[in-house]
C-alpha cells in the first residue's frame, strides 16, 4: 500500500510539472522527454505512469480543473464571509490562478486548443463552476424576483473575470476588479 501512495504522489508531481511544460510550449510542441526532464523522472518511468502524451495531457488538465473546482467550492463555503467576498474568492480561485504569471496565457491556450484531447472536459468544468456560483447566489437569497437569474449573474461574473484576467497587470488588480463586478452584479 505504501508503494501505491508513493506512486500517486509521484503521479501528482509529474502532472504539476507537465502543466508547466504544456502551458509553456503548447500541446503540439511538448514532448514526453521534456515532461520527463521537468518532472525529474526517466522517460520509461513517465510511460509507466501514462501511456502517452494524450493521456498525460488529459490527466494534467483534469487535475488542474479538479483542483480549481475544489478551491471554488471551498471559497464559496467559507464560514463568516459575506456573499460578495465568497464570490470574489471563488472567481479568483478559478479564473485568477495564474494571473500575473507566465502560465496565464498558456493555460488558457491549452483549454481552448486542446479540445480534441479534452473532449467536453472544459465545458463540464465551466458548467460546474457556474452552477456552484449560481447555487451560492440562490442560497443567499439573491436576486429578487423579476431580475436576472442566479445563473445569469454567474455567467456575467465569469465573462468579466475571463476578460480581465488578460488585461490586468497582477492578481491584486484582478481581485479588485472582481470585487467591483460582484458588487455591481448583485445590485441587479
Amino acid at each position: 500500500m505504501t508503494a501505491t501512495r508513493g506512486d500517486a504522489r509521484r503521479r501528482e508531481q509529474v502532472l504539476a510539472a507537465a502543466l508547466t511544460v504544456f502551458a509553456t510550449f503548447g500541446y503540439r510542441k511538448t514532448s514526453m522527454d521534456a515532461v520527463a526532464r521537468a518532472a525529474d523522472i526517466s522517460r520509461p518511468g513517465l510511460y509507466f505512469l501514462f501511456s502517452g502524451k494524450e493521456e498525460l495531457f488529459r490527466e494534467t488538465v483534469r487535475q488542474e480543473l479538479d483542483r480549481a473546482l475544489a478551491d471554488v467550492r471551498a471559497a464559496l463555503a467559507a464560514p463568516g464571509a459575506d456573499l460578495e467576498a465568497r464570490l470574489v474568492a471563488a472567481l479568483d480561485a478559478d479564473l485568477g490562478r495564474y494571473v500575473g504569471t507566465h502560465l496565464n496565457e498558456g493555460v488558457d491556450e491549452l483549454l481552448e486548443h486542446g479540445t480534441a484531447q479534452l473532449h467536453d472536459m472544459g465545458d463540464d468544468h465551466r458548467n460546474a463552476f457556474l452552477d456552484a456560483l449560481a447555487e451560492a447566489i440562490t442560497d443567499a437569497g439573491r436576486p429578487a424576483a423579476g431580475h436576472a437569474t442566479p445563473r445569469q449573474i454567474a455567467e456575467v461574473l465569469q465573462a468579466a473575470g475571463e476578460g480581465w484576467k488578460h488585461r490586468v497587470g497582477d492578481r491584486a488588480e484582478f481581485v479588485r476588479k472582481l470585487g467591483v463586478a460582484v458588487a455591481v452584479a448583485l445590485r441587479t
